[in-house]
């Protein structure tokens, strides 16, 4: 295995940029600025199930559910790399999510599924 460590934690924070431009794009595509659009389209499916499961709540309720799923995406991305998968299968690394919410002052950390 070419990494020595037990655990990979990904984490997001509150208030991102990253998330709110994503959450903004319209279905049509429509974004004033093309560079963040290609940043963080690789979380679309994040936005996808925020939008089918949290239509009803406000902007900003929903950038938060969606910092927390795209740090589940970014978790899924992992397992892609076929060492990662190995050694998570092997229960030698064990991958987490996390998310900061510097304005509440909490941070959650979760198992990835």
């Amino acid at each position: 295995m070419c990494m020595q460590v037990e655990n990979i934690v990904v984490i997001g924070h509150s208030c991102c940029g990253g998330i709110k431009g994503l959450m903004s794009i319209t279905e049509d595509g429509a974004l004033n600025s093309h560079f963040i659009e290609d940043w963080v389209k690789i979380c679309q499916p994040a936005k996808v199930k925020v939008e089918s499961n949290h239509s009803d709540l406000p902007l900003a309720d929903k950038c938060t559910n969606c910092e927390k799923e795209a740090v589940n995406v970014s978790l899924a991305n992992l397992l892609t790399y076929p060492f990662v998968k190995e050694a998570v299968v092997d229960g030698k690394i064990a991958l987490r999510g996390a998310h900061y919410d510097f304005v509440k002052g909490a941070f959650d950390l979760w198992e990835q599924e």
